[in-house]
């Protein structure tokens, strides 16, 4: 019997980002299929998947190549046998932030700086993700677990930067984004806002003006970091 896999997303200019995050490939079969790979590798993309599931957006996809199995774009998402591998000297939390893990959503590793998980989401799951077993039912960032990393900001006056990560920070809405800016803006000792995304790598349309101008009328020195 043949699986059946959903149709890909046609896109046009009226393809929301929000429909494009909500329609992505998560099974490997299907992808192998999509992009015309050696059915050999699905035994092993199986077994990566299981440790880690497959997620990759349609804008993506488009720009791999098909039949190509060593196209650089597929190794970054292709799941393989090798990763359900225990190697000694790997641990599953690389960065050592469970330690600096001191509220729910916040982690807080180096003077001056704290960094705030927005949400666990993101448009795609790279196989290198060094955040892959991070506890982030854990992390939920509600509205009462949002006044709690307020009310610590508040209290440490050596704090300037704040980082929004994930996940990826921009999988959640303009409005959300707006309202947290805010609400940070009213702390009088934070001035710089850094935002790690690879959402305008991999889904470029989140880019939209109304984000732009959210961060055109911040008062914070705003930097965006790229993971490309």
């Amino acid at each position: 019997m043949m699986n059946s896999f959903p149709k890909a997303l046609q896109i046009d200019n009226n393809t929301s980002w929000q429909q494009l995050l909500s329609h992505t490939i998560n099974d490997p079969e299907q992808l192998i299929k999509l992009l015309e790979l050696p059915h050999d590798y699905l035994q092993g993309a199986q077994t990566g998947d299981a440790e880690f599931s497959l997620k990759v957006p349609t804008p993506y996809l488009n720009k791999i190549k098909k039949g190509d199995i060593n196209d650089p774009l597929l190794r970054q998402i292709l799941p393989i046998e090798a990763e359900a591998q225990q190697i000694p000297g790997y641990v599953t939390d690389p960065l050592a932030e469970m330690s600096a893990n001191h509220h729910e959503g916040l982690i807080h590793k180096y003077k001056g700086r704290v960094l705030i998980i927005l949400t666990g989401a993101c448009a795609i799951n790279c196989r290198y993700c060094f955040r892959r077993h991070f506890p982030y039912q854990e992390n939920k960032l509600g509205p009462k677990q949002w006044q709690q990393v307020l009310k610590y900001l508040n209290d440490d006056e050596s704090i300037s930067e704040v980082i929004f990560s994930g996940g990826d920070p921009l999988a959640t809405s303009d409005n959300r984004l707006a309202q947290m800016i805010t609400d940070l803006e009213k702390i009088p000792h934070l001035t710089r806002l850094r935002i790690h995304t690879r959402l305008p790598i991999v889904l470029p349309q989140r880019i939209t003006p109304e984000f732009t101008s959210i961060l055109e009328n911040s008062r914070f020195d705003t930097v965006m970091v790229l993971h490309a």
